[in-house]
């Protein structure tokens, strides 16, 4: 059995610390970027902007229950 942790500055072994539990941005499906529409004139480019809901990370802390 393999134990994964940290070990601190003494050699001591420490927990890791628990991950926050996230989910997939809806807005943007975890990509960090909402859908853009295609450019209304061809060959003009569009700049994707974060995503406004996850702020461009693609992840949404889940509420504590």
């Amino acid at each position: 059995m393999m134990i994964r942790g940290v070990v601190d500055l003494e050699g001591q072994m420490k927990k890791p610390a628990a991950k926050p539990t996230e989910r997939k941005c809806p807005a943007c499906n975890g990509t960090g970027f909402p859908v853009v529409m295609k450019p209304v004139q061809p060959g003009r480019k569009i700049y994707p902007t974060a995503c406004k809901r996850c702020g461009g990370k693609g992840r949404i802390p889940e509420a504590a229950n």
